[in-house]
């Protein structure tokens, strides 16, 4: 018997199986987010990040972040999250104080737990990735990966109705 025949294609099933098990989707539904629904304010440095969550309906939930100094707003952004085939897709636009648009990208769904969702952009765009932290019942921490693969932080606290 000639081993090395008998690896090559075993090799070859493992690796497609190994292949098609990364690119299969997660499966989530927007009732996993409801920990994100209502209003958060934080820092991002010296900047403040305003976020304010619709609950999830009818296949969708959506924010509307401000990014602002003490002066000026910097940048207005909306976030959509909605369901399609089983998984979640973020779509993200930014635009200027003025509201010209700066930015239009979609994420798929990367990873989900009880306290945490991330969505993962192209390699090549701005925005690398989300990540949505839950901290208790009042904090919300947002990982944001930039082009450069740094990642800044914005600690959010859920703010009363």
């Amino acid at each position: 018997m000639n081993i090395k025949r008998l690896h090559h294609p075993l090799l070859i099933c493992v690796t497609v199986l190994a292949m098609n098990a990364s690119q299969a989707e997660i499966t989530a539904t927007l009732t996993d987010l409801r920990w994100m629904q209502g209003a958060w304010q934080g820092e991002l440095g010296e900047q403040f990040v305003e976020e304010a969550w619709s609950k999830p309906t009818g296949g969708t939930m959506s924010t509307m972040v401000r990014l602002t100094t003490a002066t000026a707003i910097l940048m207005i952004e909306l976030i959509a999250i909605r369901e399609h085939d089983g998984t979640l897709i973020l779509h993200l636009r930014q635009f200027t104080p003025d509201l010209q648009p700066v930015l239009a990208q979609d994420m798929p769904l990367a990873a989900i737990t009880d306290t945490s969702v991330s969505f993962t952009g192209p390699a090549d765009s701005r925005i690398k990735g989300l990540r949505y932290r839950k901290m208790g019942d009042q904090g919300m921490a947002v990982d944001v990966t930039v082009s450069d693969n740094q990642v800044l932080t914005a600690e959010l606290t859920r703010q009363s109705p």
